[in-house]
C-alpha cells in the first residue's frame, strides 16, 4: 500500500503587499510542496471585493484582515488542499464575506473545516480517503476574549467558528476515530506572540490525545511554538505564519489596499497595532513572526514525522530556511513544556527574558 505524504504549513493570509506583487515565493518552496499529496493549512483571513466590515468588530478595537477575490489564485498557486476556518478573522467581513470565501474555495475544490452557517456545519470535518487510508481532520477555535478576542461562535441557527469546547471536541474525536484510520486536530488557540503554550493548551492537547486524535496541529499565536510527544503521539502548539504578508492599515484599523503603492518612504510604519489609526500605516512582521514551521507527515501503518522551517523575506517573499539557533531552542522548550511541573510558561517566560537582557547588556 502506498505511503500518504502530507505537509502541514502555519497561517496563509494570500493578501497585503501580496496585491501588489506577482511572486511570492521561491522555486525551492514550490518544489518542496509539490512533493505532498495533501498541503493543510491555516486559511486566517475573509476574502472579498466591496463587503462592509463585520459590524461588531468595528464597535470595538480588534483588527480587521481580510484579502481580495483575486488572492484565491495565490492559494490555488501553492496547491493548498484543505484549509482550517477556525480562527478569529474569517468573518471579519462578517456572513456575507464567509459566504464568499467558502464559494470561492469550492469554486478551487480547496476543502475546509472548522467554520460554517451553523454548528452543524462548522463541526463538519474533512474526511479525505487517499491511498487505502482514511483520515478525518476537525477544525476548532478558542473563544477566551483575552487570547482570541471577538469570534462568532456557531450555533443551531447562527453561522460562526467551532468552538474549542473539550467535551464536543473528545466527543467528536471518538466518533471518527470509529470510523476513519487517523484524526487530525487544527486547534486555533493560545497567546499570540508567545513561545510558551498556556497550561490549557497543554491539558487540551493531552485530552484530545487520549479520545483518540493521531495528531494536533495548533496555530494563532502567529510564532512558532515549541512541540511534545505525549503517548507517542505528537502535539505541535503552533506552526507560527507561512504566508502572511506585510499590510496596510487605515483609520481606524481595518487592513487598506491603496489604489497606487510607491516606494512607501512617506508612510509610516509599525511593528504593532496601535489603536485608533491616525494616518495609514505600514504594519511589518517582526523577524520572529516571518519565520514558520512545516510539519512533513508520512502514514504508512503509523505516523512518521518531521519537520522544517520557513521564511517570509523582507521582500514578501517565502522561502525554506534554517536556523540552527532556532531548532535548538525550540528543542528546549519542548523539554520544558514536557515537563509535569509546567503550568504555562508564566514563570518561564519572565526568568528567560531577564536572561536575554542580561545576555545583550553583555554584548553591548
Amino acid at each position: 500500500m502506498k505511503d500518504l505524504h502530507i505537509s502541514f504549513v502555519g497561517d496563509i493570509m494570500p493578501g497585503g503587499v501580496l496585491a501588489y506583487q506577482d511572486r511570492f515565493y521561491t522555486d525551492s518552496i514550490k518544489e518542496y510542496l509539490s512533493g505532498f499529496d495533501l498541503r493543510v493549512a491555516t486559511l486566517e483571513v475573509a476574502i472579498g471585493d466591496n463587503i462592509s466590515f463585520d459590524e461588531i468588530k468595528m464597535k470595538g478595537r480588534c483588527n480587521i484582515i481580510y484579502s481580495k477575490n483575486e488572492s484565491i489564485a495565490k492559494i490555488v498557486e501553492l496547491n493548498i488542499n484543505i484549509v482550517s476556518l477556525a480562527n478569529n478573522h474569517i468573518f471579519d467581513l462578517g456572513f456575507e464575506g464567509f459566504e464568499n470565501t467558502i464559494k470561492l474555495l469550492g469554486e478551487n475544490k480547496i476543502c475546509y473545516c472548522g467554520a460554517g452557517r451553523n454548528i452543524e456545519e462548522a463541526r463538519r470535518p474533512v474526511l479525505i480517503e487517499m491511498h487505502g487510508k482514511t483520515i478525518a481532520f476537525l477544525a476548532y477555535c478558542d473563544y477566551d476574549f483575552p487570547t482570541i478576542g471577538y469570534v462568532p461562535i456557531a450555533t443551531e441557527n447562527s453561522y460562526g467558528i467551532n468552538p474549542l469546547n473539550i467535551d464536543s471536541a473528545v466527543a467528536d474525536i471518538k466518533k471518527y476515530k470509529e470510523k476513519c484510520d487517523f484524526v487530525v486536530i487544527l486547534p486555533h488557540w493560545g497567546v499570540e506572540y508567545n513561545r510558551f503554550p498556556t497550561k490549557k493548551m497543554k491539558d487540551y492537547g493531552k485530552m484530545m490525545i487520549d479520545a483518540g486524535a493521531d495528531l494536533i496541529i495548533g496555530s494563532h499565536a502567529h510564532i512558532v511554538q515549541p512541540s511534545i510527544r505525549y503517548k507517542k503521539k505528537h502535539i505541535f502548539y503552533g506552526l507560527g505564519n507561512f504566508l502572511f504578508p506585510d499590510f496596510y492599515m487605515y483609520p481606524p484599523r481595518p487592513i487598506w489596499y491603496p489604489s497606487v503603492v510607491g516606494d512607501n518612504h512617506s508612510m509610516n510604519i509599525t511593528y504593532d497595532y496601535p489603536f485608533p489609526i491616525k494616518n495609514p500605516l505600514k504594519r511589518v512582521w517582526r523577524e520572529a513572526s516571518r519565520v514558520g514551521l512545516m510539519v512533513e507527515v508520512v502514514i504508512s501503518k503509523d505516523f512518521n514525522i518531521s519537520s522544517r522551517l520557513s521564511i517570509l523575506r523582507r521582500d514578501n517573499i517565502v522561502e525554506l530556511y534554517t536556523n540552527k539557533k532556532l531548532d535548538r531552542k525550540l528543542s528546549l522548550l519542548s523539554i520544558i513544556v514536557s515537563s509535569p511541573l509546567y503550568n504555562g510558561g508564566t514563570l518561564i517566560g519572565k526568568l528567560m527574558a531577564k536572561v536575554n537582557s542580561l545576555l545583550f547588556l553583555i554584548k553591548k
